[in-house]
């Protein structure tokens, strides 16, 4: 791990939202969009923002944080305002203003810990929201406005002061104080003197100076990614509405850019919708919350002035809304698969970052230029809205406003900014809540899946060479040990507490439903922030209703390994898995359930049809089991012929404290304790090729359970390391996951791969994808007859032939980083012409390098350089391949190389392919200096610093071609990032091919 990734945003103030700012209260604070504003207090900045572009800023900014001119008397605003009045007076109460102190708070002593800086500012941005804030009590008080001047005046003097030298997190100094100072500046400014304005910005000035930076503590800095990079270009920019500044203001914007297009590797937005934080955790539920929400805020704060964002690129951010950030939400509930380490959090849940979300949401939908689309996300935001019965604009819980006594006081869910957003469609009749959608969905590059049905859903984490086990950082989440390793998380209508309702302090870590492993006892951390050296996770989505997942097992702590699937079905998920294998001598378990009660709660469990007598402490193990079910919850169908044996079943009191997973929860939390029911398959020890098979029936009762089991439509084609595979015969569906080349039942394929297929009246749907990402093509053979003619096809997919009872393929996986590609065929109308594929090795590869290097040949490398540049740093690829022997109309040809950057000026750049001037070169002798001329350029596409396959189209080269010989050249098109390509004389696996489709 990189020193960038070193330490993350705490969560410093160990309060909920309105009592300290975590990166979910930063999030809650805005919440009222800014085309609609009303604003408080008859403030001189109100009066000039008319003329002043600045005050226009600072306005539509005090607006967002506090949710403007509210009307008081209105009862929906009630719990907020009282929630933010119990906190103000707290906070006043406790104030140290007497001369001496060291601290504003005792409890938040400064000079050791940047996290209580963090938390004092938090406390004055609480204070300043009461101010300006209509019916709070404490609205327009002066008392309480010295009293946060002069706190801003002391932290600017001191803790704060320019010439500190930062300690411990360096996202307290650059982000978590910078933005709390700036917004309580700007919520203050009427109160404030020019020389206490530019005091605050000289503060935020010397700790962000440059928004593309991002602080290491002792060390100098690094590029800013993700949404640290947003959450550097929020401050700044406040800092420049507040100072007046629109060079800041201008600096912010332009370093804002480069963060919004999506990426192919590292932090970020991807095309697929994931969201990547600190190299590799699945983050859209925190990080990308900030992402997405940084955004939104910034473009409707700035919109109309001379600093409006109009970057193109928004255009993916938007995408990425309704494909990556709308996705992972269901029933108002942030899933726990994509909030990484928050789930270690007390006062952070999957509820109340679902509620965040609605918030962010519905300011998307108030930017958006899309009328449908807006319309859309207001209804999809309000549904969530009211089916988020945890934390709603009613809702109140405790906030702790000392740390060293634990003393709390009652608050709202929610912001008074926010229960303004969410009234304005929670009030409004016209709008329809949308209910949540019967779809499947994956996100290849953060290895995460999520099935939804009525009534459920259900979703998948794991991880591979690519994406972490899981992340601790600050000592938070110390006991996510196999969180990643394929944890299934049931969400029931019926159960919307599940996994908010003290789950994560009290469950049995070592039994998260869904895993395969090892039992051994583990450290706190052990595996943190690790990757396996796995490769295939991820898998096929059947027309977006039914999905194909796997993944390959390889634990963190021993040499436990095993490959797993689960097919998602109609009302089903069936689980399989293979080659479970470990000498470590502990025993081995695969979790089928443990599910959370709920304090006082139980249920009725019942094993082959008969009700069982369970109580706390309570556990029995089984052999023969056919089927189970767990009332309210679901039934459990084992597909073994004889049954599944040594099922362990058990009722535990489990308790827990919040301590014991995050450093950073309070030590005065009690504990909490609640009964979870659990099923476990025992592989015993040192297990070698242990498999299991059962289906997940979610919320069946025992009597559609045993049916089920009676008749399942479900039947296993393979279990095995090399390939797992059901057939559905209900829906007409099979599904197969490859890890090798091979066959089962009906479908075969030349190289690892996922595949589902369903036939439907006259229509067979096939979907592949490739979640090795290890091959650039894969021929797949679907065995079905009567399938002729082609519906429709991605681009990617080219039909063979449907002739002689069987359905053959040539699918581009290449590059297409684990996503799924589609076509469908009918029973009816002409069938295609017949088309054949020719994968051609070049018959010479090299590069050339300008300057010093240019007489020099360099053939025989196992690499070839490419990089657009000037002297020595000019070095440009070189192919040539026979195509005597392809007879034919060309239909398509692609040239695929494989390669990474490896550059220090950044991780992705793009590639094109070239004619060339003549193809009478030879690898054995070219140079630079007699190397044939560049001529047209053809297809173009992308890599990043982690090895891959691009593809470049060069279709019309080949065509064109009259001696039987294809010679290209691989470039930039301008000044770019050295890259390395795989050649012929390297590894089979990754050398260049070109793909030549004929008719």
């Amino acid at each position: 791990m990189s020193p960038a990734h070193a330490s993350g945003p705490a969560t410093p103030d160990p309060t909920p939202a309105a009592a300290g700012p975590t990166r979910r209260s930063v999030l809650a604070l805005g919440g009222l969009a800014f085309g609609a504003l009303a604003l408080p207090l008859g403030l001189p900045q109100w009066a000039a923002a008319a003329t002043d572009p600045y005050a226009a800023l600072r306005t539509a900014w005090t607006g967002y944080l506090s949710g403007g001119a509210i009307d008081p008397t209105n009862p929906v605003y009630a719990p907020a305002l009282a929630g933010l009045s119990n906190l103000a007076q707290a906070y006043l109460g406790s104030v140290q203003t007497g001369a001496g102190s060291g601290s504003l708070w005792a409890d938040l002593p400064l000079g050791a810990v940047s996290a209580n800086i963090t938390s004092t500012f938090g406390r004055l941005r609480t204070l300043a929201l009461a101010y300006v804030t209509p019916g709070t009590g404490c609205t327009g008080s002066a008392t309480l406005a010295r009293t946060v001047t002069a706190g801003l005046d002391f932290m600017a003097a001191g803790a704060y002061a320019p010439a500190v030298a930062p300690y411990n997190n360096w996202w307290d100094w650059q982000i978590g104080s910078s933005q709390a100072l700036g917004d309580t500046a700007v919520l203050m400014y009427g109160q404030l003197t020019a020389a206490q304005i530019a005091s605050y910005c000289a503060c935020i000035d010397a700790f962000v100076p440059d928004p593309t930076k991002q602080l290491i503590i002792g060390s100098g800095s690094t590029t800013s990614t993700g949404a640290n990079r947003l959450d550097e270009c929020r401050a700044v920019i406040v800092r420049g509405a507040l100072g007046g500044s629109g060079t800041k203001i201008a600096a912010g914007v332009a370093a804002l850019s480069p963060a919004l297009p999506d990426v192919i590797y590292g932090d970020g937005l991807y095309a697929d919708g994931s969201f990547q934080q600190h190299g590799g955790v699945a983050y859209t539920g925190t990080y990308g919350a900030i992402f997405f929400t940084d955004i939104v805020a910034l473009v409707l704060m700035l919109q109309g002035s001379a600093w409006a964002v109009t970057d193109s690129d928004l255009a993916q951010v938007l995408t990425g809304v309704a494909n990556g950030f709308v996705p992972v939400v269901h029933n108002g509930l942030m899933l726990d698969a994509v909030r990484g380490r928050a789930v270690s959090r007390y006062n952070e849940t999957d509820a109340s970052d679902g509620f965040a979300a609605a918030i962010t949401l519905l300011n998307w939908a108030s930017a958006s230029t899309d009328s449908a689309q807006a319309a859309s996300w207001q209804s999809v935001a309000k549904g969530w809205l009211q089916r988020n019965t945890v934390v709603t604009v009613a809702s109140t819980t405790s906030a702790i406003v000392n740390n060293t006594t634990g003393a709390t006081v009652t608050v709202s869910g929610a912001s008074v900014a926010s229960v303004a957003l969410a009234e304005s469609v929670l009030g409004d009749s016209s709008i329809a809540a949308a209910p949540e959608p019967t779809v499947h969905q994956q996100f290849p590059n953060m290895a995460r899946a999520v099935h939804r049905r009525p009534g459920w859903a259900y979703a998948l984490s794991m991880c591979s060479r690519s994406v972490q086990r899981y992340e601790v950082i600050n000592g938070e989440n110390l006991h996510g040990w196999y969180t990643g390793d394929g944890m299934g998380y049931l969400y029931l209508d019926s159960d919307i507490s599940q996994f908010d309702d003290a789950f994560w302090d009290t469950v049995n870590a070592y039994q998260l439903p869904g895993t395969t492993v090892d039992t051994g006892t583990l450290a706190n951390s052990a595996g943190a922030t690790t990757k396996p050296n796995t490769t295939w996770v991820g898998g096929s989505v059947l027309a977006g209703s039914y999905g194909a997942v796997g993944m390959q097992l390889q634990a963190c702590s021993t040499d436990l390994t095993a490959v797993k699937s689960w097919f998602c079905l109609d009302d089903a998920v069936v689980a399989l898995g293979a080659g479970i294998t470990s000498t470590s001598g502990n025993p081995v378990v695969t979790v089928v359930e443990n599910r959370n009660l709920h304090a006082g709660g139980s249920a009725t469990l019942s094993i082959n049809g008969t009700a069982q007598s369970t109580a706390p402490g309570w556990t029995s193990t089984v052999s023969g089991v056919h089927h189970a079910s767990v009332g309210g919850v679901a039934g459990y169908c084992f597909l073994w012929p004889t049954g599944a044996n040594n099922v362990q079943f058990a009722l535990t009191e489990q308790t827990g404290n919040w301590s014991s997973v995050n450093s950073l929860a309070p030590t005065t939390l009690a504990d909490d304790s609640r009964p979870y029911l659990s099923i476990v398959c025992g592989h015993g020890a040192d297990p070698s090729g242990a498999t299991y098979s059962y289906v997940l029936l979610p919320g069946a009762t025992e009597a559609r359970t045993a049916a089920y089991s009676a008749a399942p439509p479900v039947s296993v084609l393979a279990n095995t390391p090399q390939v797992q595979a059901i057939i559905d015969s209900a829906l007409g569906v099979t599904m197969a996951n490859f890890f090798a080349a091979g066959t089962a039942g009906t479908l075969t394929v030349n190289a690892p791969a996922s595949v589902s297929t369903q036939t439907s009246g006259t229509t067979l749907t096939i979907a592949v994808a490739d979640p090795s990402w290890s091959s650039a093509t894969v021929q797949v053979g679907v065995s079905v007859p009567g399938y002729t003619s082609v519906v429709s096809a991605d681009p990617t997919v080219t039909v063979l032939s449907t002739s002689g009872g069987s359905v053959q393929l040539l699918v581009e996986t290449g590059g297409s980083r684990g996503a799924s590609h589609s076509v469908t065929l009918s029973g009816t109308g002409a069938a295609p012409a017949p088309a054949t594929a020719t994968l051609l090795a070049p018959t010479d590869n090299a590069y050339v390098r300008g300057g010093s290097y240019a007489s020099q040949n360099f053939a025989g490398s196992t690499t070839m350089a490419v990089k657009n540049s000037t002297g020595a740093y000019d070095r440009i690829a070189l192919l040539k391949f026979s195509t005597a022997a392809i007879s034919g109309t060309v239909a398509r040809a692609i040239l695929w190389v494989n390669g990474y950057v490896a550059d220090s000026g950044g991780s992705q750049t793009g590639l094109t392919a070239y004619g060339t001037s003549t193809d009478s070169w030879t690898e054995a002798a070219v140079t630079f200096t007699d190397a044939p001329a560049l001529t047209t350029a053809y297809g173009s596409g992308q890599l990043s610093d982690t090895a891959d396959w691009v593809g470049l189209d060069v279709t019309a080269l080949v065509a064109a071609g009259a001696d039987g010989l294809a010679s290209v050249g691989v470039s930039q098109p301008s000044a770019g990032l050295a890259v390395l390509l795989a050649t012929k004389e390297g590894s089979a696996a990754t050398a260049p091919v070109l793909q030549v489709i004929t008719h």
